[in-house]
């Protein structure tokens, strides 16, 4: 349905904002220090906006916050439509005459993987804006516009060329202080003791879920539950190094935090699929020299 001429001003934008940083961080104190605003203004700015549209988006706990059936309604919403203001602006912003090289790829990539190397590829090309554009939501991702992205799937995307990067394979992790005086590895069926943190998403889910996994073992899955679930990877991941439980963990996501001893590898064997994180280039243009420079650093940086 199309909004009326003239309605567009009185959307509260600033309050959907708000609300899809809190959505994605899974607290109020994460989406204020994003935001450089206080905690405070962050509740009272949802606080509005709930009172304008007349439901509760969150459930408010001790540690967090989670969205509620109306909230997860409206969030794939507010990203599609704050991703297509995003992509209008550095559209816009194109005709500057800046080079840029636009990225895509979604929060867990971008958090565990590409922004602990992208100081290298700023340097590679100082003078060339990298403007990177996350995304999770359930809509297509491939409607903003960008000129590479890196998605996980199958390798199928519809007017576009993907080369895999990553193969998707998942074993499950820990912090070392939940392990205790357990070695690694260990047994699978040992796991189902264990309390399990669940990625859950507002769609029909594109990767592998414990049920998947204890399948994939030959075990069978727990009889008793002790079970989180979060709908943002940051978040399990962040979790997880607190010792609040065991997730699933996907190459290259926690490989430096394996690396680190952040984080510890739970078995030997992985599930693998033959989906995987690609490399996405849109066939609808050619491939400039600072994308096809970008594009190459990418595909060494993922053979490293």
């Amino acid at each position: 349905m199309e909004l009326a001429p003239g309605t567009y001003a009185r959307l509260p934008l600033r309050g959907l904002l708000v609300f899809e940083a809190a959505a994605r961080r899974g607290t109020f104190s994460g989406a204020a220090r994003e935001l450089a605003m206080t905690q405070a203004a962050i509740s009272q700015h949802i606080g509005h906006l709930e009172a304008e549209l007349g439901v509760t988006l969150f459930a408010r706990h001790h540690r967090g916050v989670e969205l509620t059936q109306a909230g997860e309604r409206l969030l794939p919403r507010v990203e599609e439509g704050l991703q297509s203001l995003a992509s209008g602006v550095a559209s816009a912003r194109r005709h500057k005459g800046t080079r840029t090289v636009t990225i895509l790829t979604d929060f867990g990539f971008a958090a565990w993987w590409l922004m602990p190397r992208i100081g290298e590829l700023s340097d590679l090309m100082p003078e060339v804006e990298i403007r990177l554009i996350t995304w999770q939501g359930t809509s297509d991702a491939l409607g903003t516009e960008f000129d590479l992205a890196v998605l996980f799937g199958n390798g199928q995307w519809p007017g576009c060329r993907a080369h895999r990067l990553f193969a998707e394979e998942v074993f499950p992790v820990c912090a070392p202080s939940y392990l205790g005086t357990r070695t690694a590895p260990l047994p699978p069926a040992e796991l189902a003791g264990m309390r399990l943190l669940h990625l859950r998403g507002a769609g029909p889910t594109r990767w592998f879920d414990w049920a998947d996994w204890f399948a994939g073992m030959g075990v069978p899955p727990p009889a008793t539950k002790q079970e989180l679930a979060f709908n943002n990877y940051q978040i399990v991941l962040q979790a997880v190094m607190l010792g609040q439980g065991v997730a699933l963990g996907w190459t290259p996501l926690i490989d430096d935090l394996v690396r680190a001893g952040n984080l510890v590898r739970l078995t030997e064997r992985p599930l693998s699929s033959p989906r995987g994180y690609h490399l996405v280039e849109p066939l609808s243009r050619p491939l400039p020299a600072d994308v096809a420079r970008v594009n190459a650093w990418l595909r060494q940086a993922a053979a490293r």
